[in-house]
């Protein structure tokens, strides 16, 4: 198991290492941002197969923070002080946009949550600007959260030891990513 642990720590690293170098030639100032799509992925235990509604949930998240500017701009317009503002923008946004992605849109390409908050968050982070390169960006971490991801399938079928576990009982210790033994 060690050894599988240390292989993919050097796959991840020497991965990022690769794509924080090629993403230097873009002249974008924002390759950080990709670092937080990959500790989401991580973070939520997501594999490859999930890639998919992952990139439609990160373009919900960026079309989310646009919405949440506009909302706040008319609130601006329209005399509503800015901390007024923000709370009232929070709370109505927020809960459309999680009432919407766990109900309507929960069995969608659109309903991981995680990533459709980093991208509202992101969004934030660049003042509701520099979308393309934002888009880019969190698009370009995704691809670096799906190399690192099919490394880590790789190595672990090929270097780690698995121990049969019991069948999982419920859907939600189903989607539990795999533990591994030695």
């Amino acid at each position: 198991m060690g050894k599988a642990l240390w292989l993919f720590s050097l796959w991840v690293s020497f991965t990022c290492a690769v794509f924080f170098f090629l993403y230097g030639f873009t002249g974008l100032q924002i390759g950080w941002m990709s670092f937080v799509i990959l500790a989401v992925f991580f973070g939520m235990g997501a594999k490859t197969k999930d890639v998919p509604a992952i990139f439609c949930s990160i373009l919900a998240g960026l079309i989310w923070g646009q919405l949440n500017f506009a909302f706040l701009n008319w609130e601006t317009v329209i005399g509503i002080p800015a901390q007024a503002a923000m709370f009232i923008a929070i709370t109505l946004l927020t809960t459309i946009t999680m009432g919407l992605h766990l109900t309507v849109l929960g069995k969608t390409l659109f309903n991981r949550l995680p990533f459709i908050f980093a991208g509202v968050a992101l969004t934030f982070s660049q003042g509701g600007e520099n979308e393309l390169g934002l888009a880019f960006t969190l698009v370009a971490g995704l691809l670096l959260a799906f190399v690192c991801g099919l490394g880590e399938t790789f190595i672990f079928a090929h270097f780690a030891k698995q121990q049969p576990t019991e069948a999982p009982k419920t859907q939600e210790e189903a989607e539990k990513p795999l533990e591994y033994v030695e």
